[in-house]
């Protein structure tokens, strides 16, 4: 007499059925992970892009780019703004918020660049400018301030012609020699 099978799945069925499920859920994170990188890098882009342009407006009615520097700007005699000094030098985000500053100044008709957008973040002292405006940073896609580089001439004087505006990329910190196109993006603003 045959015995006759009930319905179900065997243990051995389940296991195989369990193990592709695993392995196609493995790969969509994997793929939605990228595509989260990607996003964040085109974030990066646009965002530098953002302040090529506004740097640029800048030079049309200055002739000059805008100088990153919290003392030439006003905000090195603010209380609580000399933790961003590093001994004599500022530090990157120091000159991040002077140029911010710089840019989001209202002019006529309208500023360089508006703070209102999704990558500009209060800086979290209750520190505010010589006017009375509150400062700003700009983040890059990773949310890691984005690095000026405004090289001097001579100690008291900046290079005329050209500045970088740099992101840290997805390892989130700035390398002098990028090993790939990955470490680093940067936009280079020249006349």
């Amino acid at each position: 007499m045959k015995r006759q099978r009930r319905g179900g799945f065997t243990l051995l069925e389940m296991l195989a059925v369990m193990s592709i499920i695993m392995v196609l859920a493995g790969l969509l994170m994997a793929g939605a992970h990228m595509a989260r990188i990607r996003a964040r890098k085109e974030r990066s882009k646009a965002t530098l892009n953002l302040l090529a342009a506004a740097c640029e407006r800048y030079w049309t009615v200055y002739h000059d780019y805008p100088y990153p520097n919290p003392d030439y700007v006003g905000l090195a005699a603010l209380g609580g703004f000399p933790d961003y000094k590093d001994g004599t030098e500022w530090s990157d985000l120091a000159q991040n918020v002077a140029l911010v500053y710089l840019l989001s100044k209202p002019r006529h008709p309208e500023p360089m660049v508006s703070i209102r957008q999704a990558w500009f973040r209060k800086i979290p002292e209750e520190v505010q400018g010589p006017d009375g405006r509150p400062l700003y940073k700009v983040v890059d896609g990773f949310d890691t301030p984005i690095k000026v580089v405004r090289p001097y001439k001579s100690a008291s004087h900046y290079v005329e012609t050209y500045m970088r505006l740099i992101s840290a990329g997805p390892d989130e910190k700035f390398d002098d020699e990028p090993k790939d196109e990955e470490d680093n993006e940067e936009v280079y603003i020249k006349r």
